[in-house]
């Protein structure tokens, strides 16, 4: 079923998320996971991540495996597989709460689950998510007075973030020349988006009034605010908009815990409800994730320690 990492389904090995095959599943667009499509390997994904990443689907099908909603972007997928040791599920990045711009992820019931560890600590619970958007909203509206600059990724929250001042704020953001290729990308993948595209007439001429601006949030603090203000004249106010604001200071006006993934009790949860008898942690920070998902009670190992345990069985 799964071996050093590797996904085996009907004599086919699977990469999951990384290039370690010459088959590779791809759950999502965002670079740490898009290995596969730089080394030309054969790749499943949805068709929204073939598209976001400007590529045409190569149609790879094969039985017993499938692919389901992960919520975190548009596109986003589970993979599924019913194998000859039991039916096995990785997560990639996932979320259990819909989104903009796209569904929540499913509970996929199976034996072994791999599962994203990111947020898989106790110390990692994130607020409701409609309170955090209402204050969002809150905000946007009570400063209509002053430029706005929300740091956000360019590729997902970006998009996100755009949709919700669409429909929450009636405003058309300025976004940069990365994050509107991937807005336009969202756009043929059927998702309305109204933006203004940095350099253009449309959006010098917005910025020479109120306006709200999407940048990458390494570029967004206080201190560009305050020297943006000068450059304009006038007042001007910075945030972000991420899951790590709940555990993290940023030198901004407001942060906002604004998250695309589950936090430490939607992952037990997702636990629960999959029936999993081994749980495999996956991504970043997944040592600490297996053991506080083993002081849970939990059969918790990340794919190293598992892989290391069955040399030793073998041994």
């Amino acid at each position: 079923m799964l071996t050093g990492g590797l996904l085996a389904v009907n004599g086919t090995r699977i990469a999951l998320d990384d290039a370690g095959a010459e088959t590779c599943f791809v759950s999502h667009a965002h670079a740490d996971h898009t290995e596969a499509f730089s080394k030309g390997k054969r790749i499943i994904a949805s068709e929204e991540t073939f598209a976001l990443m400007g590529k045409e689907p190569h149609g790879i099908r094969l039985p017993r495996l499938s692919l389901h909603h992960a919520g975190h972007m548009l596109g986003a997928r589970q993979l599924r597989a019913e194998c000859d040791g039991g039916v096995f599920a990785y997560t990639g990045d996932f979320s259990l709460q819909d989104s903009y711009t796209s569904k929540a992820a499913e509970f996929l019931r199976c034996d072994t689950l791999m599962i994203d560890s990111t947020y898989c600590q106790p110390h990692m619970r994130l607020p409701a998510r409609f309170e955090v958007l209402s204050s969002m909203e809150k905000w946007v509206k009570r400063n209509s007075d002053s430029v706005l600059v929300f740091g956000a990724y360019n590729s997902g929250k970006a998009q996100e973030l755009v949709s919700f001042l669409n429909r929450e704020c009636g405003i058309a953001p300025v976004v940069g020349e990365r994050a509107a290729k991937i807005c336009a990308r969202y756009e043929k993948c059927g998702l309305r988006l109204d933006y203004l595209a940095a350099g253009t007439e449309e959006a010098n001429e917005a910025m020479r009034s109120r306006f709200i601006s999407l940048m990458p949030p390494s570029s967004v603090s206080s201190a560009f605010g305050a020297s943006l203000s000068n450059s304009l004249g006038r007042k001007v106010k910075t945030a972000v908009a991420t899951g790590w604001a709940a555990v993290c200071r940023f030198a901004v006006d407001e942060a906002f815990p604004l998250s695309d993934h589950a936090d430490f009790s939607e992952t037990l949860h997702y636990i629960k409800q999959s029936g999993a008898k081994e749980v495999v942690c996956a991504n970043s920070g997944a040592e600490a994730a297996a053991a506080a998902l083993r002081r849970q009670g939990i059969s918790a190992a990340t794919k190293e320690e598992r892989s290391k345990g069955v040399q030793q069985v073998l041994a």
